[in-house]
C-alpha cells in the first residue's frame, strides 16, 4: 500500500509540474504573437517525441512507460525557449525516430528496415543540424557489430547520410537556387567546427536545476551499472546503449549548443529520460533516494514560478 501511495504522489507531482510547463508555453508564446503558428506546434512536437520513448520503455525496459514520457516532457520543456517552434523540434522528432530504430536494431532484432530508418532519419537531422555528424561514429561503432552483412550495412549508412543532401540540392536546383556540393560541404563543416561555450546568461535557479539533474543522472548510472548483469539480454543492450548515448548527447550539447538560447533539453533528454525513469521506479522501494525526485520537481516548479513573476 505504501508503494502505491508513493507511486500516486510521484505521478501527481509530475503532472502538476507538467501543467506549469505548458502554462509557461501558453503565456510565453503570445509575447511574440505566434501562439498558433509557433507555440502550439512546439508543444505538439514535444508530446510527439515522447510517444516513441513510451514504446522504447514498454518493449525494452522495465516498469511504467508513462514515467519516461513525463520525465521527457517536463525536463525537455524546462527551458521556455522550447515553446517556440524551431528546427530543433524537427531535429528532436527525427532523432527520436533514429533512437527507436537504433535500439530496435541493436537490442531486439537487426533488420534492414531498422538500419534504414536509423541512418535515413539521422541523415535528415544532420542536414538540419550539421554538428550532429560528430555522433555518427558512436552510432556506427555501437551498432555495426549486430549487422550480419557489414558491407550492406555500410551501404545503408552512406545512403542514409547522402540521400537527404542529394534531394535537398535537387530541390534547390528545381526552384532556381542551385547549391553546389562544395557549398554544402562548407556549410556542414562550419556547423561542425563552431563551438559554443556555456552561456553566462542563466538564472541561479536554472543553474541549480541543471546541476541537480546532472548529479541525479550520475547517481542513476551508479545505481544501474551494478545491476546490468541481472537484466535480460534486450534490456541489457538497450540500457547500455542509452547510457552511452546519454554521455555522448550531453557532451555534444555542452560543446555545440548555445544554452539557454537553444533548447538543448529536447535532444539531451531523448536517451536520458528512460534511464531516469528506470532509476525512479527502482528507487521508489528504497528509502532515502525518493527525495532526489521531490527536490527536482520542486526546482522545476520554482523555475516556472520565477518565469511567471518575470513575465
Amino acid at each position: 500500500m505504501n508503494r502505491r501511495i508513493s507511486d500516486f504522489w510521484v505521478y501527481v507531482s509530475m503532472a502538476l509540474v507538467l501543467v506549469l510547463h505548458f502554462l509557461t508555453g501558453w503565456l510565453a508564446a503570445p509575447e511574440s504573437g505566434k501562439l498558433l503558428t509557433s507555440g502550439l506546434p512546439a508543444m505538439l512536437a514535444i508530446l510527439a517525441c515522447a510517444v516513441p520513448l513510451y514504446f522504447i520503455h514498454q518493449w525494452m525496459l522495465s516498469g511504467s512507460s508513462m514515467v519516461t514520457v513525463l520525465f521527457y516532457v517536463f525536463l525537455a520543456a524546462a527551458n521556455p525557449v522550447s515553446f517556440t517552434f524551431s528546427r530543433f523540434h524537427v531535429v528532436a522528432l527525427l532523432l527520436v525516430c533514429c533512437l527507436y530504430c537504433y535500439l530496435c536494431y541493436s537490442a531486439l532484432r537487426p533488420g534492414l528496415n531498422y538500419a534504414t530508418g536509423l541512418w535515413l532519419s539521422f541523415g535528415v537531422a544532420a542536414l538540419l543540424l550539421p554538428s550532429l555528424l560528430w555522433l555518427a561514429p558512436v552510432l556506427l561503432l555501437s551498432s555495426v557489430r549486430k549487422a550480419g552483412d557489414k558491407g550492406k550495412y555500410i551501404f545503408i549508412l552512406l545512403t542514409g547520410l547522402l540521400l537527404p543532401a542529394i534531394v535537398w540540392m535537387a530541390l534547390r536546383f528545381l526552384y532556381g537556387d542551385p547549391l553546389l556540393p562544395t557549398d554544402l560541404l562548407s556549410a556542414c563543416w562550419a556547423g561542425m567546427s563552431t563551438l559554443h561555450l556555456p552561456s553566462t546568461n542563466i538564472t541561479a535557479v536554472t543553474l541549480v536545476r541543471i546541476g541537480f539533474t546532472v548529479a541525479m543522472t550520475v547517481t542513476a548510472f551508479w545505481r544501474i551499472l551494478p545491476r546490468l548483469s541481472r537484466f535480460k539480454t534486450a534490456q541489457y543492450d538497450a540500457t547500455l546503449r542509452l547510457m552511452l548515448l546519454t554521455l555522448c548527447f550531453s557532451l555534444y550539447a555542452v560543446l555545440f549548443l548555445d544554452y539557454p538560447l537553444q533548447p538543448a533539453g529536447l535532444l539531451v533528454m531523448l536517451p536520458t529520460a528512460p534511464l531516469l525513469s528506470v532509476f525512479l521506479l527502482d528507487t521508489l522501494s528504497r528509502r532515502g533516494t525518493l527525495p532526489w525526485f521531490v527536490t527536482l520537481l520542486l526546482l522545476l516548479a520554482v523555475e516556472r514560478i520565477a518565469f511567471f513573476v518575470n513575465l
